[in-house]
């Protein structure tokens, strides 16, 4: 079972006094868009980390089938602080693995997601992550055997230093779409992404 965690509990503070990821987007907002994108690419559960307006995000995805974790440090604005919580609950779960998609990329097609899953299911990788040219993308899935060693990463560290300590089970996927690196981290890439999306 692959579990999806898509992580919303940062504070936006690049994008300005509004949350990036309540915006509209769609039929709904950038978030219920990614959180959709996972379903349509097939993962069992999406799991929702939250932390900055954690009642707000919760409302947005009424409805919605998920399960959400808090995280409690979120105000370091570290990222590994959210994989985390994120990966408890999928061991609670018991997936067997995650894969770990930002809240803000909401031009991901669900056809990436199926490649990730299918190349897991068909040994390619401990670790599988797109590549849009030489720039590795999201989601990136990774199997539980190696949870362990995400949970050890320190304080601040970036999640790249998981696939760089595991060379050898990294998979990289080339994909023809840049949607893989692009997020709507300021006002101006929001509008952009929803321009590019109603173009589609």
């Amino acid at each position: 079972m692959i579990t999806a965690i898509v992580l919303a509990a940062g504070a936006s503070s690049r994008y300005g006094a509004e949350n990036k990821l309540l915006q509209p987007f769609g039929g709904g907002s950038v978030l219920r868009t990614v959180v959709q994108c996972m379903r349509d690419g097939g993962v069992a559960h999406v799991i929702v980390v939250t932390g900055h307006q954690a009642e707000e995000i919760r409302a947005a995805l009424a409805g919605a089938d998920v399960t959400f974790a808090h995280n409690a440090l979120y105000q370091t604005g570290e990222q590994v602080s959210s994989v985390k919580a994120g990966l408890a609950a999928a061991a609670a779960l018991g997936a067997e693995a995650a894969l770990i998609m930002l809240g803000d990329m909401p031009l991901l097609p669900a056809t990436i997601v199926r490649r990730i899953t299918r190349a897991y299911a068909l040994g390619c990788g401990g670790i599988i992550a797109p590549r849009y040219g030489e720039i590795r993308g999201h989601p990136v899935l990774i199997a539980r055997r190696l949870w362990p060693q995400a949970h050890a990463l320190p304080a601040g560290a970036p999640m790249r230093r998981l696939l760089e300590a595991h060379p050898g089970d990294v998979a990289l996927l080339q994909v023809n779409t840049d949607s893989v690196l692009r997020d709507v981290d300021t006002p101006e890439l929001y509008q952009e992404a929803r321009r590019l999306s109603a173009h589609a």
